[in-house]
């Protein structure tokens, strides 16, 4: 035994050791890579932690010669530090937009499925995670979803192998079973009409706090404004600043309205954005939402709505009299959907606020001139294979023109 109570077991590859205030020993083996690997013996006795020090290093031996990892992780450990990259990259041009969901996917899912289980353990307990994601949803998962989960489950996997924790053999094969693609939930024209009449009723009506009733009235400007532009709700929606905002002529002479839309955040304000034309004719114009919106804002109301595009106003355009903006409006919606009756379509399926992108979708898809699916994947900053995936069903899907709807008439 050393000064420092350390026993050697194996000459410079083999040591046993104790640490403060435990009376098991603990050894340490040097691996192939150089490294020092630390395990634990579970034996107070010299004897019993000797041997079984020497069955721990002939067990390393054994995993290198048939090319399997020495050491493990566990896989809580490795998904922590892929949730930490991926959050690292926000405000970046390496920022992509699924990454929301893969970091809700491990933490809300995978880290508390697999938790502390060894990475070379791992295909074994992959058997039962479908089901375990199936009962937390309560109801079983689509495809996309299950796809999403395996994508981001790859993402810690490959980390794994990259860092010797893992070998490719024992990668567990990914299958999804979860359910194809339905029908989103939408409304047809009649429907939405109906919508808006009542919602306009709807916002007049008293309520308790004057905030709610700043949040219904700039709640019927959200609904047409995303039922006009098929712009998502919620973040791309409230990032929408006045300065994004132009009102163009096309090359006939009719007005366009024009948004910029944050596609992805780069370093130093290297932003990329897609051009997003408003629906703006004789049944929707978008001037008038842009006039409300503006009104609704106490610093622009003395202003035209020209000279605040021309000013550049690095203000919201969603934004209550008070300013700010409300962290959801998706409650506020549903009220008034089940209120109003108009809360579960056709496709039995409950409506929400990315029904109006659907809305969007089928109208311009069905229009007399519809336009191409290439042209409505650029307009809506999606791809061609989820347009026809999700709208294949329509028939009358033909090559177009103009966004705006002006050739309708």
């Amino acid at each position: 035994m050393t000064q420092n109570g350390s026993v050697t077991v194996i000459p410079k590859k083999c040591v046993l050791y104790k640490q403060p205030r435990s009376s098991k020993w603990y050894c340490r083996i040097k691996l192939d890579s150089g490294e020092w690997y630390r395990a634990a013996t579970g034996c107070e006795d010299l004897e019993e932690a000797q041997m079984k020090a020497h069955r721990i290093y002939h067990e390393a031996i054994i995993k290198s010669e048939h090319n399997i990892p020495q050491t493990t992780r566990s896989f809580a450990s490795v998904a922590k530090s892929i949730v930490n990259q991926l959050e690292s990259t926000q405000d970046t041009n390496d920022w992509k937009s699924v990454y929301p969901s893969y970091i809700q996917v491990i933490n809300k899912y995978q880290i508390p499925y697999f938790t502390r289980t060894r990475l070379d353990n791992i295909r074994k307990h992959y058997d039962g995670y479908v089901e375990y994601v199936t009962e937390q949803m309560g109801r079983t998962p689509a495809a996309s979803t299950i796809s999403t989960h395996h994508a981001a489950l790859k993402l810690v996997l490959d980390r794994a192998v990259e860092n010797g924790w893992l070998s490719s053999a024992a990668l567990p094969v990914l299958k999804n079973t979860g359910t194809s693609a339905n029908r989103r939930a939408t409304f047809d024209l009649r429907e939405y009409r109906t919508l808006i009449r009542k919602l306009r009723h709807w916002v007049k009506k008293p309520t308790h706090r004057k905030k709610d009733a700043d949040i219904r009235s700039m709640l019927y400007d959200y609904v047409m404004f995303l039922a006009y532009s098929g712009v998502r709700h919620g973040r791309e929606a409230m990032d929408i600043k006045w300065r994004n905002i132009s009102i163009e002529k096309s090359n006939t002479g009719n007005e366009l309205v024009i948004v910029s839309v944050l596609k992805k955040k780069g370093r130093k304000g290297a932003h990329v954005w897609r051009k997003v034309v408003v629906r703006h004719n004789r049944l929707s114009d978008a001037r008038k939402v842009l006039e409300r919106l503006k009104n609704r804002n106490p610093q622009l109301q003395s202003a035209t709505l020209e000279q605040v595009i021309k000013k550049n106003i690095d203000t919201p355009i969603f934004q209550l009299s008070d300013g700010m903006q409300p962290k959801r409006l998706d409650g506020t919606f549903k009220k008034f959907l089940m209120d109003s009756g108009l809360g579960i379509g056709t496709e039995e399926r409950m409506r929400t606020l990315y029904s109006l992108r659907h809305f969007y979708a089928t109208q311009q898809l069905t229009a007399k001139r519809p336009i191409s699916i290439a042209l409505l994947a650029k307009q809506m900053g999606t791809s061609v294979k989820m347009i026809e995936d999700y709208y294949g069903h329509l028939d009358t899907v033909k090559q177009g023109d103009e966004l705006s709807g002006w050739n309708e008439f």
